[in-house]
């Protein structure tokens, strides 16, 4: 159910979990490569680098998992919050007009994106709010979107390319890391229909009904 007015419901993200696992496993292994090494160093030196680099993979990648804020999303009366390791927003539900899961179509089949997309009335009401370094990192984290549309011909390799030219919002001129993500939440729009993309890493549960939850807190906001 929705949160009441002295309530909040706080998302954990799924990309934390396993991460305490991944990094014993990979420290583990490196020990145990480092050891075959002394012994096997001259027979299987391809092999034994092949297994202390997996060992190094693995490891980083619980490491990654671990610097996961442990809040993804906050819903609350008024607001759906969202926290990154590199910064956060926040908007109201009374700004979102349309929530959804993004589709990408080819000739053959169209494919649910694992997003949650937002579409908002009025950008410029999380541009004023975003960070340079949470905006240059989700245009980074966003392209796997812009590969898919210009795989499927949706827009040109061209287009997909990263603009720093100023951006004029409202009157209002937008610089640097705002302005290319600016750029990028329009044309995102265009292609999708959604100017925020909620990755279904962050949620706790499955994207649908994660999205019946967003949708429930906008129609009690």
């Amino acid at each position: 159910m929705p949160p009441s007015i002295e309530e909040q419901i706080i998302i954990k993200p799924r990309a934390k979990h396993n991460s305490m696992f991944l990094m014993l496993l990979g420290f583990c292994c490196i020990c145990i490569s480092m050891l075959l090494n002394s012994w096997f160093w001259a027979e299987f030196k391809f092999q034994l680098m092949l297994l202390f680099f997996a060992s190094c993979i693995v490891f980083l990648t619980g490491v990654l998992k671990y610097s996961e804020p442990d809040i993804s999303y906050k819903l609350t009366r008024k607001h759906l919050c969202f926290f990154h390791r590199n910064g956060n927003w926040a908007i109201q539900w009374n700004s979102i007009i349309r929530l959804g899961v993004p589709t990408s179509s080819s000739v053959f089949n169209v494919t649910h994106l694992p997003y949650i997309g937002i579409k908002l009335k009025d950008i410029a009401l999380i541009a004023d709010n975003i960070s340079p370094r949470l905006a240059n990192k989700l245009i980074h984290e966003q392209r796997e979107l812009l590969i898919l549309a210009a795989k499927n011909n949706e827009i040109t390799l061209d287009n997909g390319l990263i603009s720093f030219d100023h951006f004029t919002l409202n009157n209002k001129v937008y610089k640097g890391p705002i302005a290319a993500w600016l750029f990028r939440t329009e044309q995102l729009n265009t292609i999708y229909g959604y100017h925020l993309y909620l990755p279904d890493t962050g949620f706790d549960r499955n994207t649908e009904d994660f999205l019946k939850l967003l949708k429930q807190c906008k129609e009690h906001a």
